[in-house]
């Protein structure tokens, strides 16, 4: 019998508080080394990263003007 695994993909809203509270979560596990991310995961962390960035600098520059 073939294996037609197929792996879902799900679309996720993410607040600012909540997108802060992931990126932190991840900071600390990555710290204390209990995660070791495969590719895909390393991807979704970049992202996850550099929305964060993106927001953080968003609010840096609102705070300029």
């Amino acid at each position: 019998m073939k294996d037609n695994h197929v792996e879902k993909s799900y679309g996720v809203a993410l607040s600012e508080k909540q997108l802060k509270f992931l990126v932190h979560c991840i900071d600390v596990a990555q710290e204390s080394l209990s995660i070791k991310p495969d590719k895909e995961e390393m991807d979704l962390i970049r992202r996850i990263s550099r929305k964060h960035d993106e927001l953080q600098d968003q609010k840096y520059d609102s705070m300029m003007n």
